[in-house]
């Protein structure tokens, strides 16, 4: 503040007290008398512009007594010191959790999964569906409790928290499915990729729970399609949804070792009009190779028909084991990954994160990788099942089989490994999602493409540490110290995304 009038050239004594001051200098004489110091400003720009803050903080203090005290005064005082408002601003601006979250979704999930060529999955149809979708339409509030769900947990929260906003989306999403389900004349696509986006909610929260994922949604999904009262190929999203189902449901059937149903093999006769990928072929060949799986089951009875049981198997798995071989000679040029032998030209950090055996591959994308690498632990089923086959089986070159079975086992889980530095770079800890200073294995001096710093992020992990676990089922057969590297780089994925530890 500054004086408002004019400037008085009183010492400072005499101005405090507000007492007439003849300004004599340089001592007045009311100083003079009473022996008092006196000081006069040293110029009239000090006497116009005094700090005035303390007078104005003692009259601010004065009304906020007299405010506090009971009776007229005080109510007059507090009337005083009110400010009628002409509108409320409030002190922060609200923020749109749930725009943000959906911007989130789609820059960092869905948008990623259409710059590659992946069709086999349904990720790459939920924004031309959900843009058409009623307000009343399950897909939204599932869309929402994904999107929520993954902010969450990159925002380093817990989607499994009671007090987590994607809970209440989802379950919106599942009162919506059932009034649709109720109200429906037939199976929209909206109503089937809500059912696959619940799944995915399920399986974010079983990835930072560290517990295993049911996929109780999935097979909803499976029994809509059987009840569809129109063929899901009328447009290149339903075609793109129908693949989707067909893919968790061969995903989960080789996790869990379920039988697969006969109709989701005619499921493939509608998409016949889609463009051919190695994804779905690969998915057909799973197919059986989950079923036989189921098959093997039967080797455990002690039956005198065991051993025609093992032959039989024995036979169907050298079948299959040779069409999963043969489906990598079919790949296209650019799927067939790059090696780095030499991990000298690898940066240091890459190696200090996980490197196994001084060597690594770098693929086309993350969606490349991850095919190949469920191809690679396809065929270690059929190789453990080969095995479990030959303890019931007369062979004359069983010996020999045996030992083919344990090296390939061996190559197909190096090749897994092989594989980590391309999804997790040198990745250890936290980071922000879109971090562009992650450290990617590259051949050559090439550039690190700008799509694999999000997509190696958003979906790396969860690839891999699906993989990972399938690994762990070879001990026997593993090398010494790879269960223990194995079992680091699960660590190491729970540290990145702040999973808890099984």
């Amino acid at each position: 503040m500054v004086n408002p009038g004019k400037p008085s050239g009183a010492c400072e004594l005499c101005r405090k007290r507000r007492i007439k001051c003849d300004e004599a200098k340089p001592t007045c004489s009311y100083c003079l008398k009473r022996q008092l110091p006196c000081w006069f400003p040293k110029s009239q720009f000090e006497v116009a512009w005094r700090d005035q803050n303390q007078v104005a903080s003692n009259a601010v203090q004065r009304l906020l007594n007299a405010r506090d005290k009971p009776g007229p005064d005080a109510e007059r005082s507090s009337k005083e010191m009110t400010r009628p408002d002409t509108f409320n601003l409030p002190r922060v601006l609200p923020q749109d959790h749930e725009l943000y979250a959906l911007t989130f979704l789609f820059n960092s999930y869905l948008l990623p999964s259409t710059l590659s060529n992946h069709q086999a999955g349904f990720l790459g149809c939920v924004y031309p569906v959900w843009t058409q979708a009623a307000s009343s339409s399950p897909l939204r509030p599932a869309v929402n409790a994904v999107a929520q769900a993954l902010l969450e947990a990159w925002s380093f929260l817990n989607p499994n928290a009671p007090h987590s906003l994607a809970r209440s989306h989802y379950a919106q999403s599942i009162v919506a499915v059932r009034r649709q389900l109720q109200n429906a004349k037939d199976i929209d696509d909206d109503l089937l990729l809500a059912t696959l986006l619940l799944d995915m909610y399920d399986g974010i929260r079983s990835f930072c729970g560290a517990r295993h994922h049911e996929g109780p949604h999935v097979r909803g999904s499976a029994a809509l399609i059987e009840n569809r009262r129109k063929l899901p190929v009328n447009s290149k999203t339903s075609q793109g949804t129908l693949s989707g189902v067909r893919s968790r449901i061969v995903g989960d059937a080789l996790r869990t070792g379920e039988h697969v149903s006969p109709n989701v093999l005619t499921w493939t006769t509608s998409i016949q009009s889609s463009p051919r990928t190695p994804e779905l072929d690969l998915e057909a060949i799973n197919i059986e190779v989950a079923n036989l799986q189921v098959s093997a089951l039967g080797l455990k009875a002690d039956s005198a028909g065991v051993a025609t049981l093992g032959s039989k198997l024995l036979a169907k798995a050298n079948d299959l084991d040779e069409r999963l071989v043969a489906w990598a000679t079919t790949l296209p040029e650019e799927w067939i990954p790059h090696c780095i032998m030499d991990s000298e030209t690898l940066p240091r950090s890459i190696r200090d994160a996980g490197l196994y055996q001084d060597y690594c591959t770098v693929h086309k994308s993350i969606w490349t990788a991850d095919a190949l690498n469920i191809h690679g632990c396809s065929r270690i089923k059929i190789k453990l099942l080969t095995l479990a086959c030959l303890e019931y089986v007369t062979q004359s070159a069983a010996d020999v089989t045996r030992t083919n079975a344990r090296a390939t086992l061996q190559d197909l889980a190096d090749t897994v490994c092989a594989s980590v530095p391309f999804y997790l770079g040198d990745r250890v800890g936290v980071r922000r999602i879109d971090d562009r200073s992650v450290e990617y294995p590259r051949p050559g001096n090439s550039a690190t493409p700008d799509e694999h710093y999000v997509a190696a992020a958003a979906y790396g992990g969860m690839f891999l540490m699906e993989r990972l676990v399938e690994l762990l089922k070879l001990r026997p057969y593993l090398r010494a110290g790879q269960q223990q590297w194995i079992l680091g780089q699960m660590g190491r994925i729970k540290n990145i995304y702040l999973a808890k530890q099984a």
